[in-house]
């Protein structure tokens, strides 16, 4: 086989891997998803935004997870996550806290893992009343230590819950 083949054939099933991918999470009512690297250390004073247009999926009763990535310096049973819901306009909708289990009562971590990382998630179900424009999600976290050690990345995960 030519180093030409090679390449094409590898190309080909990277594509259809990310098709599949692509078709897989439309198909569990996702609505928005994304990630923001935080590279190991979370600074308290660090807020993580994320904006997502409401207009496209007005009249949906909505999940939000919030889900952190986090590795071995981490040493707290959970972490604790001040959630904002805002409009474009800075008006506060809905403010909650919410803990993600990063260890069991047994002292073994939680989640799924990809290499090192370890990724855990927590789930809350939105009121309605906030769609209709978009919304700014905010994030900090509520922990003791001004820099969180051992968390990489925190995101969020919007579910349609009506599928």
């Amino acid at each position: 086989m030519t180093d030409v083949t090679k390449t094409r054939t590898v190309l080909l099933k990277a594509s259809s891997i990310i098709l599949l991918l692509f078709v897989l999470c439309g198909c569990d009512g996702t609505l928005f998803h994304s990630y923001r690297r935080l590279g190991g250390e979370w600074q308290r004073d660090s807020v993580v935004e994320f904006t997502y247009d409401a207009h496209s999926s007005p009249d949906v009763l909505c999940g939000l997870q919030v889900e952190a990535r986090t590795d071995a310096p981490y040493r707290y049973k959970n972490l604790v996550v001040c959630v904002e819901l805002s409009s474009i306009g800075d008006s506060l909708m809905a403010c909650d806290t919410l803990p993600i289990m990063v260890y069991g009562d047994e002292g073994h971590r939680v989640g799924s893992t990809a290499g090192m990382l370890y990724q855990q998630s927590s789930k809350l179900i939105l009121p309605k009343a906030f769609f209709g424009d978009s919304v700014v999600i905010r994030l900090r976290h509520l922990m003791p230590d001004e820099a969180l050690e051992g968390v990489h990345d925190i995101g969020v995960k919007l579910i349609n819950l009506r599928n």
